[in-house]
């Protein structure tokens, strides 16, 4: 069977992207699918590409039990960034290796937004939330990178539709393999590669983020995030901010967590 002309065209920008920045390039992935269609063709062009995922303490368990069997059945080698005292539950006696950063600043912001009002931050302030649990932490996953590969595409919602292919963003260069596939190009690239799929999409999520802040359903793929709030189907701010802006999150422990 002939290769589909996208499919061909973002294997083809991955292919560019890695000879020209390897070694400091990696692939972003989120677990959602279309990081998995990203990752699936990432390994088609080098399969020890670098693969790095940023979690926060409040994704659903689903995905953490998803990031393990993929990791496994993929042979991703996912590094995970976490704002965390400890390792989730779900990620310990798995092999995975985890980057532990710390979580004080974020406990204190916490704080600070629940005791002025009565909200939780992911509620009451979700951009602060976004900045401190994701765009931080990413900063610390590719500060020493040349360029990232991530799963954006441009028809999943309005905040989306300006991206470009290639970008250089403060210098550091991120590449947007799939920006021009549909919702339905990701899923029949998944069906016809037998990528499993994450349970949330079999009860009608289309986008996945923390669960606090995601709900099923939506015109749009991603009007499902931050429902209820001025954030709504927008971003978390990894692929906005400055990622090459200092932080001083540090790193508390890195640790593979023993192979179950």
């Amino acid at each position: 069977m002939d290769m589909d002309p996208k499919w061909e065209n973002s294997l083809r920008i991955i292919e560019n992207a890695v000879d020209e920045y390897w070694p400091k390039i990696a692939v972003a992935c989120s677990f959602g699918k279309d990081s998995m269609v990203v990752v699936h063709l990432a390994k088609k062009v080098r399969k020890d590409i670098p693969v790095f995922s940023v979690m926060t303490p409040y994704k659903p368990r689903e995905t953490f039990e998803y990031l393990v069997k993929m990791d496994r059945e993929m042979n991703l080698n996912t590094t995970v960034y976490i704002v965390s005292k400890n390792i989730p539950e779900p990620l310990k006696n798995a092999g995975i290796k985890v980057v532990l950063l710390s979580p004080e600043k974020f406990e204190k912001a916490a704080q600070d937004v629940e005791k002025r009002t009565g909200m939780k931050i992911y509620h009451a302030d979700p951009d602060l939330c976004c900045n401190l649990l994701k765009v931080e932490p990413t900063k610390v996953a590719v500060k020493d990178l040349d360029a990232w590969i991530t799963g954006l595409r441009n028809t999943e919602g309005e905040t989306r539709k300006d991206y470009q292919t290639i970008e250089n963003r403060y210098g550091l260069i991120k590449i947007n393999p799939i920006l021009s596939w549909t919702e339905a190009d990701v899923w029949r690239y998944m069906a016809a590669h037998s990528i499993p799929v994450h349970p949330w999409y079999t009860m009608g999520y289309r986008s996945l983020g923390c669960e606090p802040c995601t709900h099923p359903g939506g015109e749009r793929e991603r009007d499902g995030r931050w429902r209820g709030t001025p954030k709504q189907g927008g971003e978390c701010g990894i692929h906005t901010q400055n990622l090459r802006a200092p932080t001083d999150t540090t790193i508390v422990q890195l640790v593979r967590t023993k192979q179950g």
